[in-house]
């Protein structure tokens, strides 16, 4: 009975290694992917100035936080920012001034 019962302690500590193995492998297979950028990427990425990128924060169009200084940005709220197509909608922004001056 001890015998049956180290052999079966044995297997289920083998059947645990090996997927601990497979667990550590698929992960370091996976990219790691950054999650958050800061201000000079993200004007880079949609080729803009800092005065743009500081429109699209200050209008509430893109989020960001704000850590000692230095604007963070979610890559997902720059791409849902890009899908939703908010960002530059010059249509509202000059409307106004086409009743001016005639």
């Amino acid at each position: 009975m001890r015998n049956s019962f180290i052999q079966l302690f044995i297997e289920m500590e083998e059947q645990l290694l090996e997927k601990i193995d497979q667990h550590l492998e698929g992960n370091k297979n996976k990219e790691v992917e950054k999650k958050w950028v800061k201000s000079s990427q993200v004007s880079e990425m949609l080729s803009c100035s800092a005065a743009t990128l500081f429109r699209l924060r200050t209008d509430g169009v893109l989020p960001c936080s704000l850590i000692q200084g230095t604007y963070y940005y979610k890559l997902s709220d720059i791409e849902k920012m890009m899908e939703d197509g908010k960002g530059f909608n010059t249509e509202n922004k000059i409307s106004p001034l086409r009743g001016r001056g005639k």
